[in-house]
């Protein structure tokens, strides 16, 4: 591409980032395109001018990043820049998955009550009722509010929404967040399960698993090589989970595995952890955003997708 159509490019970029209330990435796309003029400074006849209206822009968009850090952690994107996130961000090649993908994409990005009330209109489809449920439940988990996880799981065990079969696994997931989280809370089991519960260990039902099959997977440790004598695991709970995608929510002061991964890094050692058994295998980072908004501002949003299990 001609670098001024580059830059202009870029410019224009910026604005619509910065109109969606996107401050980072605007100013990212802002900085690009001033690397871009000093480098071909020679060939742009008003690259003074420029240079200045786009430090002005970007001073700008440092201000707005610094309020938007001092405001409340539980700030809202607006409706629009959330609809945005739950059209734009749903990748599936299934068009019936969109809307789950969607709902997804919002918890990802820490818009959990939104991300709720779209769950919460997908349990009425028949195809993606468990996946909805067990979102929701992850959802109660990422903010920080268990309670209210459990108080959803013994709704639907008191009604007749869910089969059991369904509820069961719903079950078992809790109950092992709960365990990993040094949760002391005993949940009932459905009737339908409770006789069966706990009659095979882990060790007698993994054997058996359909190595297709996609599981619950609630934590994960990864292997990363250090030097040629040294490696380290990192180990991180699941926030989030669409078929072989596991989304995992990450401290931005977690600088060392930060540092170590970006899109397309193959972690060739990673241990899937489910209510039921622990699983060696291979994974894929797919995606790294950093969270601009919400609980969890300042996070960064790593998805990964089981390879081999």
């Amino acid at each position: 591409m001609d670098v001024k159509k580059e830059i202009k490019s870029l410019l224009n970029q910026a604005e619509v980032y910065k109109s969606q209330g996107l401050v980072k990435e605007a100013g990212d796309k802002y900085i690009r395109a001033a690397k871009l003029i000093q480098k071909n400074a020679k060939n742009i006849g008003n690259h003074k001018s420029l240079l200045q209206s786009i430090s002005k822009q970007i001073r700008l968009v440092k201000e707005s990043i610094r309020k938007q850090e001092e405001e409340p952690a539980d700030r809202e994107m607006s409706e629009q820049v959330q609809e945005i996130i739950r059209t734009k961000f749903a990748f599936s090649q299934d068009e019936k998955r969109l809307e789950i993908d969607g709902a997804i994409a919002l918890a990802k990005f820490g818009q959990y009550a939104r991300a709720l009330d779209e769950f919460k209109k997908i349990l009425g489809k028949e195809d993606f009722r468990l996946e909805a449920a067990k979102n929701i439940i992850r959802c109660h988990i990422a903010r920080d509010v268990p309670d209210d996880a459990v108080r959803q799981y013994n709704n639907w065990l008191s009604e007749t929404f869910l089969p059991g079969e369904q509820l069961g696994q719903i079950h078992r997931l809790l109950q092992d967040i709960l365990k990993k989280k040094g949760i002391d809370t005993l949940l009932s089991a459905p009737e339908e399960i409770a006789e069966t519960e706990g009659e095979s260990s882990p060790a007698e039902t993994a054997p058996g698993l359909n190595e297709n099959e996609i599981l619950d997977i609630s934590s994960v440790g990864i292997t990363i090589p250090e030097a040629e004598d040294r490696s380290r695991t990192y180990e991180y709970d699941v926030s989030f989970q669409s078929g072989s995608i596991i989304n995992l929510l990450i401290s931005d002061r977690d600088h060392s595995f930060l540092k170590s991964i970006k899109k397309g890094t193959v972690l060739e050692q990673t241990q899937f952890y489910s209510p039921i058994a622990m699983f060696e295998g291979k994974s894929l980072v797919v995606s790294v955003s950093r969270i601009e908004s919400g609980p969890k501002t300042g996070h960064y949003s790593v998805d990964i997708q089981i390879q081999s299990i």
